[in-house]
């Protein structure tokens, strides 16, 4: 109460004729005072129109940047899909060299010389896009003196030499490919996609609507060049029987499934666009059966004639699978040029409706403040009700609010304060605020309380300080004091919120004491305990864990599972875990975790023991962890297998005993 009255006696303080006021402050006192008060009103009007005005030009700045944003975007996303094209067709370009050099048909031959006229048109498509850049210019016109280069110097030359008898005779040539000069074509292109990226990264805000289409485009090139590849290795493999062509088809191939698993997330929802891709991995797998694999290991073993004869057969199937790809592409290409026109669409619509918006803001703005007016006139009157409402809000909350000058002196008590104290009729007014605080607790953590200086604690303001509070009678109980500053008529005042967190802190004990419990419990069970994160990170190991383990608590916690329970793994189940794909590692150790293993303490030694994994959840019944609960059953299954030993002797003695009596 003390500040509202040093509030509401602020004005007369300062009319003192004695103490003439500075120009800014009798600036700052004309322009709040009730003078000329409808024209200072109405120019405040004025102002916010002009406001209104300029963010008008500023959306209509935005709108024509966001058009020109989406016109590079647009350039963007088509240069990188002709890159990503052009590539593949580099690949294909390869793909038919090897088919003709492998076979010998004039239709591989034809594709060759289709191939390489796309491959210049589709050049010149792309130069046209990037005829503002010099250096990717540069770039594409030494793109076309490689491909012209390998085509005329080393494609043209082997597939002229190569004869129509070879390949009736079934003998495959052996050609010493090496590394072809294409790569560094490849390399441009790819270098041109990642600049291309960049740009679209720094300058481009993605359209939410055509973001998947997007991902798709990005992704199909990269689907179809996987294919290309495994067909070029795989022949570059038959032709010269190098081991690195295998390499690389079998990274072709993995390639391929990491491309179809990203496409198939995205096209979830589009039923026909999912079965299209069924199709396409399914003639893949058809492929790779009677072609791929299958071409391969008859070339390892020397079967030329089955290896060219499996060659003619995956021909056919693969122009069916590039035919697939393209219908995929024309479909989600004209599902992307709708998604974007919608965008457009909505664009231009969220621009006129803010448009017609801001004019019905000026309109309102005007009518509002020539209503305000009058309105605040009324209000005025109202402000004397303010000092009885805030005096109610202080009375009746229920933590402790208390005053305080910058000297530690109290200057006001709310009831809650008082009865918190044990104080009556602001008794304390006038007393030293350590007075009822005599004691805090530092941030350390188990700290004892020390005696509490007010220059110390009001250098706490802002932040939350536990103390010990006393009241009149030197009852002596636990608080919470927030301490906030404020200046009232030039005078630093300290407002206290205090609060009693006796219950709090009879909770927080009876909380450890049951986590001292747990530990307790944990330590004494017999068996090992282990838990762990989502993440597959150990959160608590307990005595008998860390004995079997060899790891102490200290050092395990953090650490993954792997690391400290090292069991050993079937490599047969561990392949079949790495390809199912688990969404996290707790997953992985809920499903894959053997009944019985071999774990290997940290010093070497062995144990058998016996395992069983159970999730953690939380409660909306996700898996946030697990518990790993393991014995050790070494001698228990050394007893089985004695015992099991000597049964067996036991009926060979009988059985022995039975011979010798027949």
């Amino acid at each position: 109460m003390a500040i509202l009255m040093h509030q509401s006696d602020s004005p007369a303080a300062s009319s003192n004729p004695q103490a003439r006021p500075s120009l800014p402050r009798r600036c700052s006192s004309w322009l709040f005072s009730q003078k000329y008060f409808q024209a200072k009103l109405l120019s405040g009007t004025a102002a916010g129109l002009l406001v209104i005005i300029f963010l008008a030009g500023i959306f209509v700045f935005v709108s024509y940047r966001n058009h020109q944003q989406e016109a590079l975007r647009m350039r963007t996303i088509e240069v990188m899909r002709l890159s990503s094209v052009i590539e593949n067709d580099i690949a294909a370009l390869e793909t038919g060299h090897r088919g003709y050099l492998l076979t010998g048909e004039p239709s591989y031959f034809q594709g060759f010389e289709e191939r390489r006229v796309t491959i210049k048109n589709r050049i010149e498509d792309l130069t046209a896009f990037i005829l503002d850049s010099p250096q990717q210019r540069k770039r594409m016109l030494r793109l076309q003196e490689i491909i012209h280069g390998w085509i005329t110097t080393v494609a043209l030359p082997e597939m002229t030499a190569r004869q129509p008898e070879a390949a009736a005779s079934g003998i495959l040539p052996s050609i010493a490919l090496g590394d072809s000069m294409l790569d560094q074509g490849r390399e441009m292109l790819r270098t041109l996609q990642n600049e291309e990226q960049v740009v679209l990264n720094q300058r481009m805000r993605e359209q939410e609507r055509a973001a998947p289409s997007t991902q798709i485009l990005d992704f199909l090139p990269k689907l179809e060049r996987s294919v290309v590849e495994m067909e070029k290795e795989k022949r570059g493999y038959l032709l010269s029987g190098d081991p690195r062509f295998v390499e690389s088809y079998k990274t072709a191939t993995a390639a391929f499934y990491s491309y179809h698993g990203y496409l198939s997330i995205l096209v979830a929802n589009a039923p026909e666009q999912t079965a299209l891709l069924k199709e396409i991995r399914a003639d893949l797998e058809q492929w790779i059966s009677i072609s791929g694999v299958s071409g391969i290991e008859a070339k390892r073993a020397g079967r030329d004639t089955e290896a060219f004869a499996r060659t003619r057969d995956g021909g056919v199937l693969m122009a069916q699978i590039r035919q697939k790809i393209t219908a995929f592409e024309s479909n989600e290409l004209a599902l992307y040029e709708r998604r974007s026109t919608g965008a457009n669409r909505e664009r231009i619509v969220k621009t006129t409706a803010l448009g017609v918006l801001c004019l019905f803001a000026v309109g309102l703005l005007v009518v509002s403040n020539s209503y305000s007016t009058v309105l605040v006139r009324r209000q005025l009157t109202k402000l004397d009700g303010v000092e009885t409402r805030i005096r109610s809000i202080i009375e009746n909350i229920l933590d402790g609010m208390i005053t305080v000058d910058e000297e530690g002196v109290i200057c006001s008590m709310n009831p809650a304060a008082e009865k918190m104290f044990g104080c009556i009729n602001n008794e304390m007014v006038g007393h030293k605020f350590t007075k009822l605080v005599p004691k805090t607790y530092a941030a350390e953590p188990e700290a004892q309380p020390v005696a509490c200086a007010w220059d110390d604690l009001a250098r706490r303001t802002g932040s939350t300080t536990l103390a010990v509070g006393r009241t009149r009678r030197h009852a002596v109980f636990p608080v919470e004091i927030s301490l906030s500053e404020m200046t009232v008529a030039n005078k630093k005042l300290y407002v206290s919120m205090v609060r009693d967190v006796t219950e709090r802190k009879r909770f927080e004990q009876e909380i450890a004491a049951e986590k001292e419990s747990l530990a307790v419990t944990l330590r004494s069970i017999g068996d090992g305990v282990i838990t762990t994160d989502v993440q597959g990170q150990i959160i608590m190991i307990n005595n008998a864990g860390e004995t079997l383990t060899g790891w102490e608590s200290k050092e395990a916690i953090g650490q993954p599972l792997k690391t400290v329970f090292n069991v050993a793994i079937d490599l047969a189940a561990q392949a079949r875990a790495q390809k199912s794909g688990y969404r996290n590692e707790a997953h992985s150790i809920l499903l894959n975790l053997p009944e019985n293993a071999t774990l290997i303490s940290r010093d070497g030694n062995e144990h058998v023991v016996e395992q069983v994994a159970s999730p953690i959840r939380d409660n909306k019944n996700e898996v946030v962890g697990v518990v790993l609960v393991f014995r050790d059953i070494t001698e228990r299954q050394k007893n089985e297998t004695e015992r099991r030993k000597a049964e067996t002797l036991e009926q060979l003695g009988l059985l022995a005993g039975g011979i010798a009596h027949d």
